[in-house]
């Protein structure tokens, strides 16, 4: 796969994926969130997407249903941060192409000698070691190991992976400090820098009470091969500052060039929902 094909793939996945980032300029105060070496925080995924790649007057059509639970594992906590150990823990894909459907379950043993069911299984308890300083941003991370699990693949199958950008607050988090009087109806607008182009995201506070803040945005990004728009809501628990639900739409339309220079035409939409909950 060639960089361009890498780039859009990069950022249609940080797209489901939108960082709290937003709120180091939204506010003054930034929160400084106390973790323990043992905590643990589950993460529950649910996506659907449907994918259409049209090369002249062919068409593939491929629509994917995909469910992941992930584990957020503190290991080590200091004055200035903390390091995490993210993996994922069950899998559950369902895809259908061609008039053809794979069902892939990590509880359930299937085919061996499936090239895709071996790439999933690669997949599974695979952790990434995440730093963070005490506001949430991370600092550094180790670089997710896919020789089987390809870009193309987990792509289609469905699967969002995080991207752990350097800068941008782990996604776990939101830098909302309740004690800097936001209130509802407060709009506010920020852009990130993504492969040399602007994300822009409008923000609002759709509803704030003693224990949860929700957030809407929308976003769009244009870049010399993809356009996407994306929608959602964020449901914050006031107190600890975890993202306890995540709700996003993205549509993406553009081209890929596959290594002999082939352009192909893509248009993809993608719902994506997250649950999360601290364990221990």
């Amino acid at each position: 796969m060639n960089n361009d094909n890498k780039s859009i793939l990069k950022i249609a996945t940080f797209l489901l994926f939108l960082l709290m980032s937003f709120t180091l300029q939204a506010q003054e105060k930034h929160r400084v969130f106390t973790l323990k070496v043992g905590n643990e925080f589950q993460k529950e995924i649910l996506s659907n997407s449907k994918a259409v790649v049209q090369r002249g007057n062919q068409t593939l059509n491929v629509n994917t249903t995909s469910s992941l639970t992930k584990l957020y594992k503190v290991t080590a906590a200091t004055d200035k941060g903390y390091d995490l150990n993210v993996s994922i823990q069950k899998m559950d894909n369902l895809i259908d192409a061609l008039d053809k459907q794979f069902h892939y379950n990590s509880d359930v043993k299937g085919d061996s000698s499936s090239r895709i069911e071996k790439a999933l299984n690669f997949m599974l308890n695979k952790p990434v070691n995440v730093s963070i300083d005490k506001y949430g941003v991370i600092l550094s991370s180790t670089e997710y190991k896919s020789e089987l699990a390809t870009d193309t693949l987990v792509s289609f199958a469905g699967i969002q992976m995080e991207a752990f950008e350097k800068g941008t607050l782990l996604g776990l988090l939101a830098d909302i400090n309740v004690n800097n009087n936001f209130k509802k109806g407060y709009t506010w607008t920020d852009s990130v820098q993504i492969n040399k182009q602007k994300l822009v995201t409008k923000f609002w506070i759709e509803d704030i009470n003693q224990k949860n803040t929700v957030i809407k945005f929308s976003s769009s990004i244009v870049t010399r091969l993809l356009n996407s728009n994306s929608n959602g809501t964020y449901i914050l628990d006031n107190s600890t500052g975890l993202i306890a639900e995540k709700l996003v739409y993205t549509v993406s339309t553009g081209y890929q060039i596959s290594t002999g220079g082939v352009a192909y035409a893509v248009s993809r939409s993608t719902s994506l929902s997250e649950k999360s909950r601290q364990l221990r």
